[in-house]
């Protein structure tokens, strides 16, 4: 499983609206993206360390929002409990909501992963942390679509919690 965890953190590391002409950004973001990597590939993996490099990286909050809520969401796949993240699957799928109510990259981006997850579930057989949730799939297909606004979403999975 840390494999894919290991794509997962560099793929979002990627994303931001930061100015990609800035030099300083770069470095900061390959650091950045190094202490994340490093993180995610620790036995068992250290998301809380993972988490606060993404926090303290100068990214903006909806970017952070969106990396940490993937990061914390994709470590709920993890089959041994000892090894998923201290957040619950709820605070990772809130973060991604707050990214996907924002403006910019992130809420264009955040979107498309809470239709992934809510199609596919988390995880898989008895180690499955939430089954896919068709309903919401296709909610946050609309908002992809830009045919519903995020917040339709939001309330949608709050009243069934």
């Amino acid at each position: 499983m840390r494999r894919p965890l290991l794509a997962l953190a560099v793929v979002l590391a990627g994303c931001s609206s930061q100015s990609a002409d800035d030099p300083d950004w770069h470095s900061s973001k390959r650091a950045t993206d190094l202490v994340v990597e490093e993180a995610l590939a620790a036995e068992p993996p250290d998301y809380a360390r993972a988490i606060t490099a993404i926090e303290r990286s100068g990214r903006p909050s909806a970017t952070v929002a969106l990396e940490a809520g993937n990061l914390i969401v994709a470590g709920h796949r993890e089959v041994q409990p000892e090894r998923r993240p201290a957040a619950t699957l709820d605070q990772g799928l809130s973060l991604l909501e707050r990214a996907a109510n924002g403006r910019g990259e992130a809420a264009d981006i955040a979107p498309q992963h809470l239709r992934l997850w809510f199609e596919r579930g988390v995880g898989s057989g008895v180690y499955q942390a939430m089954p896919p949730r068709p309903e919401l799939a296709r909610c946050w297909r609309a908002v992809e679509d830009r045919e519903m606004r995020a917040a339709a979403c939001i309330a949608m999975r709050g009243g069934g919690r």
